[in-house]
């Protein structure tokens, strides 16, 4: 995920599996049949002596794949890195938004350099608990 602030309203900065499951969509879960199916077939397809247990093996990996898919793209909706209007109406924001600023001069590469981050995305070390 990116580093700098969101570009969207932010339902949750610190979403858990559940929340994250729960935000999915019928495109995502669509997405992850097929990503799973497809390797069951590519399976079938390159494991010629022995078919069955290579799509099977396949289908184990993409499997693996399509639920990190599914998380991630429910973490990012609620974070707000990704398109959540739907997620907004339902779940309500977050009271504490990060203030987005503009990029102040230079390159992107680095957020913290260019000045795009915000308190609430990454606040300020506190130092007085360190010796």
């Amino acid at each position: 995920m990116p580093y700098g602030d969101p570009k969207f309203t932010v339902v949750n900065p610190n979403p858990d599996v559940d929340e994250s499951l729960r935000s999915c969509r019928i495109s995502d879960w669509l997405g992850a049949v097929a990503i799973s199916g497809g390797s069951w077939a590519y399976g079938y397809c390159f494991g010629k002596p022995t078919r069955i247990p290579c799509a099977n093996t396949a289908m184990a990996l993409g499997m693996t794949c399509a639920s990190m898919m599914l998380l991630q793209n429910g973490r990012a909706r609620l974070r707000g890195y990704k398109e959540n209007e739907r997620e907004v109406k339902k779940y309500g924001a977050w009271p504490v938004q990060p203030e987005l600023r503009g990029v102040v001069s230079g390159t992107t590469r680095f957020p913290i350099a260019t000045g795009k981050t915000s308190e609430a995305t990454r606040p300020k070390l506190n130092w007085n608990n360190y010796d």
